[in-house]
Order: structure tokens, then C-alpha cells, then sequence
């Protein structure tokens, strides 16, 4: 088993492979360590098929694992390192991330985000997380964005397990409904429950990421970040440049060009959540 390496996911639409495949051919102008892909059967033979050179290793997602946001809990299980950073296939990476190794040294998994306790009231994908806390019984909440974390694989397998198992007979059965309401029910909610619970480590701040209120001020030339996840909608000459550096890489790399296609569709439904957020926003105001 390899010391470390990076791994990501992509299972279901093609569109997922090939925004990995981008992400890690951005992610090798940084490191040395390998990158390794879970995926599901037919991702697994079209990466293979076609990616070859993008991917150290290739690994099928655990059945217990394949099923809406759970997926990412199979990672753990499915990596071939000792230590594992994992990154969504949903990024581009910009600079350096091999300082969040050094969050190993005193957690087994560790975060972007931060423990909360009851006096702290945040927004959650819709949800408070102080009401999430009393209708779970926590005394801590970790809100996190799963887009990066690193955790040590063999104790972190059994704390994953715990996300599924929360995920199935806790948070679904009782959150489900609240997508009504304009809440979102994904993966991070659990690992926000579990997290708490086991007083999971977080990654140091400032964090790796950039978050929405930033996205205006990218500057691919000079990023003040290494982790750009694609959360929300870039400027338009932003994404055109990062499009285009991504289709250079795969060039230089001698792997197909499938074209920008997988991003612009990420685009738009990146364009159409933000308008709904914005409504959502002003409909709450109006309320009070």
C-alpha cells in the first residue's frame, strides 16, 4: 500500500469522469504523490479505457456504498493508501494542498469547517444547525464542505461506515421532507451529525477553499487559494480561461478532448441554484 496519495470519485453520468480527469491533471502540476479514482463498474471501464495515463489507480466502489449521496462515504473502503486526501471531481486545484497532510498528525480525519456548539446558529444547506443539534441530541455540530478532507484509511473506514449508517436511519428518514422548504439533504449533513458526535478533527484556516461570496475575485494567474470547488457560478472569462488550461493539460498529457461540455453543463445548474438561492433569500425577507 502506497504511504499517501489523492483520490476522488466518479460514478453515474460520464460528465463526472471527465471533471476528474481535469481535476487531477490540474492537481498533478502540484504533487508527486499518486491519484487514484473510485468509481462504479462502467466509469471504471471507461477510465480505464481512455485515462490511463490520468490515473495511478482505479478502484470499484463498495456495493454498500451505491446509492444518492452516499457514495462518498465509500472512499475509505476503496482507497489504496495509508493516508488518503480525497478532492471532488467537481474542482480545479491551483496551487499546493501537501500542507493538509500535517492535519494527520493529530486527527485520523480532518475537514474544511469547524466544530459548533449550541450557541452558535449557522446555515447548513438550509438547515439551522442549531435545531439540527437539539433534534439529533449533539452538543457539537461539524459544518463541513466534503469537497476536500484527508484521513488516515484504516481507522477512517469504520467512521464512514458510521456516515452510511446515519445517512440510511437517521438523517433521510427524518430530513428528507425539508427539501420541500428548499433545504438540501447530502452527504455533509451526516458526516455534520457523525462529526459532532465523534468530535472529528477540522483542517487549519485560513481554509484551502474558495467560497462563494470570492468567486468574483479569481484570479487564475495569481490565486490566493489552491482549491477552487465548483460551488458556485465563475465569471464568465474566468471559467473560459480555466477551460482552456484544462484542455492544454490533457494535450500535453496525450489523452482525449471531450471538449468543455462537462463544465458548462456544471455551469448552468451552478447558475440555476444560485438564482433559487437568491429567491429563497428575498422570499425569506419578504416573510419577515
Amino acid at each position: 500500500m502506497p504511504t499517501r496519495g489523492y483520490l476522488t470519485l466518479a460514478t453515474g453520468r460520464p460528465q463526472y469522469l471527465e471533471m476528474a480527469v481535469d481535476m487531477a491533471l490540474s492537481l498533478r502540476d502540484h504533487t508527486g504523490h499518486p491519484i487514484g479514482l473510485v468509481a462504479d463498474e462502467q466509469t471504471e471501464e471507461l477510465a480505464r479505457r481512455h485515462y490511463g495515463p490520468v490515473f495511478d489507480h482505479v478502484r470499484r466502489l463498495g456495493p454498500d456504498f451505491d446509492e444518492g449521496r452516499a457514495r462518498k462515504y465509500g472512499v475509505a473502503e476503496a482507497s489504496p493508501y495509508a493516508d488518503t486526501t480525497f478532492i471532488d471531481a467537481d474542482c480545479l486545484v491551483l496551487g499546493s494542498l501537501e500542507h493538509a497532510w500535517h492535519a494527520l498528525d493529530t486527527s485520523d480525519l480532518a475537514f474544511v469547517g469547524e466544530l459548533l456548539t449550541a450557541e452558535d446558529d449557522e446555515n447548513h444547506h438550509g438547515f439551522s444547525t442549531r435545531r439540527l443539534m437539539r433534534a439529533f441530541d449533539l452538543d457539537r455540530y461539524l459544518k463541513t464542505n466534503s469537497g476536500f478532507f484527508c484521513f488516515r484509511t484504516e481507522a477512517a473506514r469504520p467512521v464512514m461506515r458510521a456516515f452510511l449508517a446515519c445517512y440510511r436511519d437517521e438523517a433521510r428518514p427524518r430530513l428528507s421532507r425539508q427539501i420541500l422548504l428548499g433545504r438540501w439533504l447530502g452527504d455533509e449533513i451526516p458526516i455534520g451529525i457523525v462529526g459532532g458526535r465523534l468530535r472529528l478533527g477540522t483542517l487549519p484556516k485560513p481554509a484551502e477553499m474558495y467560497w462563494p461570496a470570492e468567486f468574483d475575485t479569481i484570479d487564475p494567474d495569481h490565486p490566493a487559494k489552491p482549491l477552487l470547488h465548483m460551488i458556485w457560478p465563475l465569471p464568465r472569462s474566468v471559467l473560459g480561461r480555466i477551460l482552456r488550461d484544462a484542455r492544454e493539460r490533457r494535450a500535453r498529457v496525450g489523452v482525449r478532448d471531450v471538449g468543455a461540455d462537462h463544465w458548462e453543463v456544471e455551469h448552468e445548474k451552478l447558475s440555476a441554484m444560485a438564482r433559487r438561492r437568491r429567491w429563497l433569500e428575498r422570499l425569506r425577507i419578504w416573510k419577515t
